[in-house]
């Protein structure tokens, strides 16, 4: 079972945004959810990228790292602030991860 599709609707992701997000066809998403063609391993690769997944499990292996990597899938408020980190400038990032730094410190006290 491939699970391309469940995972982006359990996330609230459209079709056209997932695909705008990944530069392919909105249709040939759509062959890959519907399991119609199957995609390629770079494909899968970027699927399960863009999810935060295993390989197997967007394949439905469940014997095969059968969970999310990191605690599941992206959320879209999650996947904003990475793409807006991206964007920031060296010294801006720097500055961003000494503020997660010190925000994660605060949460074992």
């Amino acid at each position: 079972m491939f699970r391309l599709k469940e995972l982006r609707l359990e996330n609230g992701i459209k079709r056209s945004k997932m695909s705008a997000d990944l530069g392919i066809n909105a249709g040939t998403l759509a062959n890959y959810e519907n399991e119609l063609r199957q995609a390629p391993y770079d494909y899968l690769v970027m699927f399960a990228d863009y999810f935060d997944v295993s390989i197997d499990y967007l394949l439905g292996r469940e014997g095969g790292g059968g969970a999310p990597l990191s605690g599941g899938a992206l959320n879209s408020h999650e996947k904003t602030l990475i793409s807006d980190y991206r964007q920031c400038s060296s010294t801006g990032k720097r500055r961003i991860e000494e503020y997660a730094g010190m925000c994660k410190d605060c949460l074992w006290k």
